[in-house]
């Protein structure tokens, strides 16, 4: 797990950097960018709706704005470079050029975002981040793959989930209290400092796929003899034992049809891109559809709770990042819920699903915190754990069986599919989680605005109830059309 190690602590910085930005640009966008309230188009009425009731002026207004505007253009860059990141890598073949690549991008961004005296350079410094995002994480999920193969990629995927949660928690409070501290150069200082390690990492880190030509360079390989059978076998039935699909999967010599040609529908098929391809398959939207959906639930939060807290409790900023804790605990089983993913790969559907239902009551019973009490801060917190122990159960389910169809796809056609799709699956992935991130706090806000708090929970609950039996119905296949697996054995004629 040492490569996935490595993976955890790129991206974990990565979103350090994104989070140590949250407690910097609302002052810098004003002392530095060069912006002033006069920029803000917005009324006072509407301003004072937007802040659900607090007070607020044109500087509020114009940090509202533009955090709102940066945000966009982070997210936008992402899902915009993720398909195009995975069609380079996988013409490539090497993952250590584009590993490179982001990091010079990252290093690009926070230097316009240091010496940002504009907010022409804030939006570059943004766009030029979220590229580098959605290459990093397009590579080291596809790193992960040829590593460790798609049998143990849900445990994989659960390492790396660590620092999806740790990073946009800690990142806001480390960023804070050296800006309070150090003032504004030293948080870049930090984050180059950062860079230097992360440089060192990218280049002392040796793919499996490097690993195994130099070792097959230097293994001398025995003749090996052609046998061959002395009749052709007859089609039979065997289930597929990589795929999380409990259908039967035919063997036999050729995938014909009686005439010895394929059919024209399948020869339009594969002269499809591969990106393509892998959209049409069932199994494949079923999992982006679930990742999106699991994705806006997970970052829902962000545009709600620090408010709720602050409107119920008075909480500040340290007690608005500090309850993000209680989400951030169960996370760390994640590799836990990823290695029983690998063990029971037909039990995808069940822990994707279950994760979903699990937290749909918990959602609903957040309507109850209404008062500035300790038994209802203590219930806040204890149905936080809850929904960030649905989440840690859910995603590696949902990004392992996601992974498990990229793989199959290959494996089953690889004469149609050349060279590897792995990375322009993984980019289709990252895809829809950058969608979710930009869905998922517009989705709340604007029902918090627009109906109040008790409305946005059971709007959550609702949505992911959905998700979960969407996910149980359809994750790894119609669940109409599953089979119990048996073996046909091979009949002699």
């Amino acid at each position: 797990m040492h490569v996935a190690w490595t993976a955890a602590t790129m991206i974990r910085q990565h979103l350090f950097f994104y989070g140590m930005l949250v407690p910097v640009t609302p002052t810098a966008l004003i002392q530095r960018a060069g912006v002033s309230p006069k920029d803000c188009t917005l009324s006072f009425a509407t301003l004072r709706l937007l802040s659900s009731g607090h007070s607020t002026d044109g500087y509020d207004a114009l940090v509202q704005k533009w955090n709102s505007i940066l945000q966009a253009i982070y997210g936008g860059a992402t899902l915009a470079i993720s398909p195009a990141a995975g069609l380079f890598m996988d013409r490539m073949g090497s993952r250590r050029t584009p590993f490179l690549l982001c990091l010079v991008c990252l290093t690009g961004a926070t230097a316009l975002l240091a010496v940002g005296t504009n907010i022409g350079l804030w939006v570059a410094g943004r766009l030029l981040q979220g590229a580098s995002a959605g290459v990093l994480w397009v590579v080291c999920l596809a790193l992960l793959t040829d590593t460790v193969g798609p049998a143990g990629i849900g445990q994989a995927v659960g390492v790396i989930g660590i620092p999806m949660s740790i990073g946009p928690i800690v990142g806001p409070l480390l960023g804070g209290v050296i800006y309070a501290h150090g003032g504004y150069y030293a948080v870049f200082g930090l984050m180059f400092a950062m860079l230097g390690v992360d440089a060192v990492l990218r280049l002392v880190m040796i793919e499996k796929r490097v690993a195994q030509k130099w070792l097959e360079a230097e293994t001398v390989q025995p003749d090996i003899p052609d046998v061959r059978p002395e009749s052709d076998s007859p089609v039979s039935l065997t289930p597929c034992p990589e795929s999380s699909d409990t259908s039967y999967t035919m063997t036999g010599n050729d995938d014909e049809t009686t005439n010895g040609a394929p059919p024209p529908s399948q020869i339009l098929h594969h002269q499809l891109p591969p990106i393509l391809r892998l959209l049409l398959s069932f199994r494949m939207l079923v999992g982006l559809a679930g990742g999106l959906l699991q994705s806006c639930l997970n970052v829902a939060f962000d545009s709600t709770l620090p408010l709720v807290v602050n409107a119920l409790f008075g909480w500040q900023q340290t007690g608005q990042g500090l309850i993000f804790i209680t989400i951030l605990l169960p996370s760390l089983l994640q590799p836990v819920f990823g290695a029983i993913t690998d063990r029971y790969q037909q039990g995808r559907r069940l822990l994707a699903a279950g994760g979903c239902l699990l937290a749909t009551p918990a959602y609903v019973l957040l309507r109850l915190v209404t008062e500035d009490t300790l038994s209802q801060k203590t219930l806040l917190c204890v149905l936080l754990v809850i929904i960030g122990l649905a989440m840690a159960i859910a995603m590696p389910a949902i990004i392992a069986e996601i992974g498990a169809t990229v793989a199959d796809a290959e494996k089953n056609d690889p004469q149609a599919i050349k060279g590897s799709v792995i990375a322009t699956g993984w980019s289709l992935v990252n895809a829809a989680y950058a969608a979710g991130c930009l869905i998922g706090p517009l989705f709340a806000g604007l029902i918090r605005n627009a109906a109040g708090w008790q409305t946005t929970t059971w709007c959550l609950g609702l949505l992911s109830a959905v998700t979960g039996v969407f996910l149980l119905l359809c994750l790894g296949g119609w669940i109409g059309k599953l089979r119990p697996k048996a073996f046909v054995h091979r009949v002699p004629i």
